[in-house]
């Protein structure tokens, strides 16, 4: 009898509103993490292009994905890994004069991102402030507007835009 009570209809729906409870919070949390995942992506774009590490920057990006810019002051776009990476060494080319002093950097803010499953969007802020003569400078500052993709686990750039320099400092 009691078998029959604990497992008649009246214990049914409490159990299944459970089910139904931990499979929110498993959404969730999957979009937690997805929103944490893709903020650290655009962290590590940054990092990887302070240090000029284009390789790793390159692979930010999903193989056919590509990134649109104004690369001294013409609006460029470049599709796949290999053109990413050979035009972001073109373009921070080395002086010739090799230090390890830090020269500049970049500041990544604001993320508005949205996820949607496997794909999402971002929209962030960014600051590039040059070091000249011990002084710090704000050269130039914009922002990014991205979507994105998951693939094998990971977050990619499938497309990542910056529409306009917000901002660039005398000479």
């Amino acid at each position: 009898v009691a078998a029959l009570i604990v497992s008649g209809p009246g214990f049914a729906a409490p159990h299944g509103s459970l089910e139904a409870r931990l499979a929110r919070l498993e959404t969730q949390v999957q979009r937690l993490r997805d929103r944490a995942d893709i903020r650290q992506l655009l962290l590590d774009y940054g990092q990887d292009l302070d240090k000029r590490d284009f390789s790793a920057y390159a692979n930010l990006f999903a193989p056919n994905g590509d990134w649109t810019g104004y690369l001294g002051g013409t609006k460029v776009t470049v599709r796949g890994r290999r053109q990413i990476r050979a035009t972001m060494e073109k373009a921070f080319a080395p002086s010739g004069k090799r230090t390890t002093t830090v020269r500049s950097f970049h500041i990544l803010t604001n993320a508005i991102i949205h996820v949607h499953g496997d794909r999402a969007t971002a929209s962030s802020k960014w600051t590039f402030v040059l070091i000249r003569h011990r002084k710090a400078a704000i050269a130039n500052a914009g922002r990014y507007e991205d979507v994105l993709v998951r693939q094998r686990g990971h977050w990619k750039f499938l497309h990542r835009v910056a529409p306009s320099i917000m901002l660039s400092a005398p000479k």
